[in-house]
């Protein structure tokens, strides 16, 4: 396992998996990504779930939203599934920047299709990425896991709207 330290300190902020399950270079369509989970607070007794992005060149959009989404509860220690097949992505848990569908309820983050409009409300009006919408659905419980408080607490709020406005919009 690789991990990216702080200048100085030695201090692990991410680790990062050292192989793949399947090469890069691989002949299919679907690529495998496993790696550990990101946030100590992480129930370790979750069912094991997959989420589905596009494969080919990769983006920050849809690598951050990536990132966040297993950082919930739902889908800590997911399996990131690299695809465009239509079948596979209709049998996958979540599904992130890829399909055509912005559904919340179905865990379909994609913002590419026709007539897409969804903002992120609060006084913003850029239209979402796949990752402002992740962070849309699931920042408040993800800023709430890490600080220790409920998502109802007036700092999770606070912080909530302040990582929007100064990151990702």
């Amino acid at each position: 396992m690789w991990a990216i330290t702080r200048g100085g300190f030695n201090q692990k902020i991410f680790h990062l998996p050292k192989t793949l399950s399947r090469p890069l270079m691989a002949t299919s369509n679907l690529i495998r990504v496993s790696s550990p989970s990101y946030s100590t607070s992480s129930p370790n007794h979750a069912p094991f779930k997959r989420v589905g992005t596009h494969n080919g060149s990769f983006h920050c959009d849809e690598a951050l939203g990536c990132f966040m989404i297993r950082l919930t509860d739902k889908f800590s220690n997911s399996e990131i599934i690299r695809t465009r097949d239509p079948k596979v992505l209709e049998g996958l848990d979540a599904v992130l920047d890829v399909g055509g569908v912005y559904d919340p309820n179905h865990d379909r983050y994609d913002h590419h299709q026709k007539g897409f409009e969804e903002v992120f409300g609060h006084g913003f009006n850029t239209k979402l990425s796949s990752a402002g919408l992740v962070y849309k659905h699931f920042g408040k419980e993800i800023i709430a896991k890490e600080l220790q408080l409920g998502e109802d607490h007036p700092d999770v709020h606070r912080l909530f709207l302040a990582i929007y406005k100064s990151f990702m919009e």
